[in-house]
């Protein structure tokens, strides 16, 4: 089998799957009837679509407006996939075209609906499609007048202890300079988006290993396992055990 559905849920306006896709899986040019949008929590993919190729790994989303033909080519390891199919539908205005982004609030987002279909009221559900649809819209993205917002951000996803003292200081601005850039090109303070990280780093244990939830929370720079749940719960609003089990 090249895919698995580990969950599929079917709420009326929208459905949520999450599959996990084989390690070298190559699907062939296909398109879809129905709008979607998809998170990657595990694994990494390129997707080829209107003459481009993007490689994406665990914290990106993709928007694939309907009739997107497009060819997937999984990499080394399994991936896992958070798939929201829109039954509804809606025009370029909401969506906008084929594109894949590396976004923290969309990744909240993503985790956060995902709880509400697993253990929320209709309204929860309602208001979390809500957020993530709300969050593929654009930001100040300012990294290509101050592209060393963008080095900021790498250093963030490659470490969870430098404080912001130290990532204004090697990038030559004022903490609070740094601060307010940041939260206006990517939606999110730098400790939210640290926060984010960590999550979207044991996330991918949970999903792609059955290492413990302890040693996880180890090994993505929580202080402890109650420490990692403090902060799933803050991010995407469940339990790590919760996300594992289902």
């Amino acid at each position: 089998m090249s895919s698995a559905a580990l969950f599929e849920r079917d709420v009326g306006t929208f459905q949520v799957r999450l599959v996990r896709y084989v390690a070298n899986r190559h699907m062939p040019l296909h398109c879809h009837d129905e709008h979607g949008v998809s998170v990657v929590l595990d694994g990494t993919l390129v997707e080829e679509a209107r003459h481009r190729s993007v490689a994406a790994a665990a914290g990106w989303t993709v928007v694939k407006p309907a009739g997107t033909y497009h060819t997937n080519r999984f990499g080394p390891k399994p991936a896992t996939l958070l798939a929201i199919v829109l039954r509804e539908r809606m025009g370029d205005e909401v969506l906008g075209t084929w594109a894949w982004m590396d976004r923290a609030t969309t990744y909240r987002a993503g985790l956060r609906l995902l709880r509400a279909v697993l253990r929320g009221t209709p309204d929860d559900r309602d208001n979390a499609l809500t957020e993530l649809i709300a969050s593929l819209g654009a930001f100040e993205y300012a990294t290509r007048e101050l592209p060393w917002l963008e080095t900021v951000k790498r250093n963030l996803d490659e470490s969870h202890v430098e404080s912001v003292a130290n990532l204004a200081a090697r990038a030559g601005v004022h903490p609070v300079y740094l601060a307010r850039r940041f939260r206006g090109a990517f939606g999110v303070s730098i400790r939210e988006y640290r926060q984010i990280t960590q999550v979207r780093r044991a996330t991918q244990l949970i999903l792609g290993t059955r290492r413990p939830l302890s040693e996880i929370a180890h090994r993505c720079g929580f202080s402890d396992h109650s420490h990692m749940c403090r902060s799933f719960r803050i991010v995407a609003r469940v339990n790590p055990a919760v996300l594992r089990a289902s």
